[in-house]
Formats: C-alpha cells, sequence, structure tokens
C-alpha cells in the first residue's frame, strides 16, 4: 500500500523560511530536536485522548477533561487547516528526513496510516461518555445541581 502525499495548506510558508535558516553543519541537530518535539507533542495528544475517555468511563468529568478536549481541539483545528497534515512533517523532511511523520517513525503503516480514525472515534467517545456523564450529574435525587462541572 502507497501513502499518498499530502500538500499542506498553510505551513509550508512558515516551514520554508524556517529550514532556510539552518545551516547545513547544524541540520543533524536540528532534525533530532523537531523529531523530539513532534513526538512530545503526539504522546501529549494521545495522553489527552486517553484521559479524555478514562474520565469518561469512570463517569468522572472534570476540569482536566475540558482541558485534555481543548488541546485535542486545538490540535485538531490546526492539522485539519492545515489539509491533515502536521507543520512539523514538512519541516523534518525539508532538514533531511526521509518520512518527518511521528506515526511513521514508531508505528507500523497500517496502525500510522489509521491514527486520525482511531484518535477521533476514540474522543468522540470520550466526549459522549462525558457528556452522558454531566447529563447524570445535573440534577441529584434531592434535586439539588453538583458543582463538580464549574470552572
Amino acid at each position: 500500500m502507497t501513502l499518498r502525499t499530502r500538500q499542506p495548506v498553510w505551513s509550508g510558508a512558515l516551514t520554508d523560511s524556517l529550514a532556510g535558516i539552518v545551516r547545513p553543519a547544524w541540520r543533524p541537530s536540528a532534525l533530532t530536536t523537531i523529531k523530539a518535539i513532534h513526538t512530545v507533542i503526539f504522546a501529549t495528544i494521545g495522553g489527552a485522548i486517553l484521559l479524555v475517555v478514562w474520565d469518561g468511563l469512570l463517569q468522572s468529568p472534570r476540569r482536566r477533561t475540558l482541558v485534555a478536549g481543548g488541546v485535542v481541539f486545538v490540535e485538531s483545528a490546526i492539522y485539519a487547516s492545515n489539509n491533515q497534515v502536521c507543520p512539523l512533517t514538512p519541516l523534518a523532511e525539508q532538514l533531511g528526513a526521509r518520512r518527518g511523520s511521528v506515526a511513521d517513525i514508531y508505528l507500523p503503516e497500517w496502525f500510522s496510516t489509521r491514527i486520525p480514525i482511531i484518535g477521533g472515534s476514540s474522543m468522540l467517545l470520550g466526549i459522549a461518555l462525558n457528556a452522558w456523564a454531566g447529563l447524570r450529574q445535573r440534577t441529584t435525587s434531592d434535586g439539588h445541581t453538583p458543582h463538580r462541572w464549574i470552572l
């Protein structure tokens, strides 16, 4: 199975200028740094999705659930608005990486190509579970509204 390469919509101008200022002697170090940052971001987003699902499964929505969901939403907006290309992927490739995607580095192709579907489905499940928990917590048996969702 061959992957079609997506072209970024807006990040190309940023990555071209950033890659252009990196001296050739610094490119290996810059590439390692970009891959490390990319990996941390990737793991953070995955952890945030898992946290939203976990809190939903526990029927225990909290502020951290809202923060984690916000992080995933912002990342998803950036990813979707750039033609489903992480802005760091082309930068890594411009600095010399054969493939700039974090998923391609650590995961088999059959799984890495499905990460948006798996992550998106998991996030939707987490949102639904947390919404259900929030609705159930709205009113207690005595008719009072608990204050768990108040920021």
